[in-house]
């Protein structure tokens, strides 16, 4: 498990936690699996709700059009988030299983990538998840 970092392919792989950072406008396809139980990956904003299997690679797609910031400002709400939910009863930890999508506009995905890729090499210190 894991990445190998000597290997060269995994040289632009990043890594999140409880974090899925893309880009506004464009369609972002989302590979599903479970190392244990059914999980389901479900962001309701998006209307998209897809069971992850043990074992078995899913697939699902959707094109965030409203990025975090103008649902903020829409809703006036500025500690808005998306939430991505795991809507299956999984276990004792399911009340946990929760996660932020962030939907940014293309320049800042760009930095994002940037700094991410950065931190992957040890340049810039991680981050911590953001606590709800």
């Amino acid at each position: 498990l894991g990445l190998d970092r000597t290997d060269p392919s995994a040289m632009d792989d990043i890594t999140t936690i409880n974090q899925l950072v893309v880009p506004g406008g464009r369609p972002v396809l989302v590979h599903l699996s479970s190392k244990d139980v059914i999980h389901s990956f479900t962001l309701y904003e998006m209307r998209v709700k897809q069971d992850a299997l043990p074992g078995t690679e899913t697939l699902t797609w959707f094109v965030p059009t409203v990025t975090t910031a103008q649902m903020r400002e829409r809703l006036g709400r500025p500690a808005f988030d998306y939430e991505i939910a795991c809507s299956q009863l999984c276990g004792l930890g399911h009340y946990r299983m929760r996660g932020v999508l962030t939907v940014t506009t293309d320049a800042a995905y760009q930095d994002f990538l940037a700094t991410e890729l950065q931190r992957s090499r040890g340049a810039v210190p991680p981050t911590q998840p953001r606590r709800r």
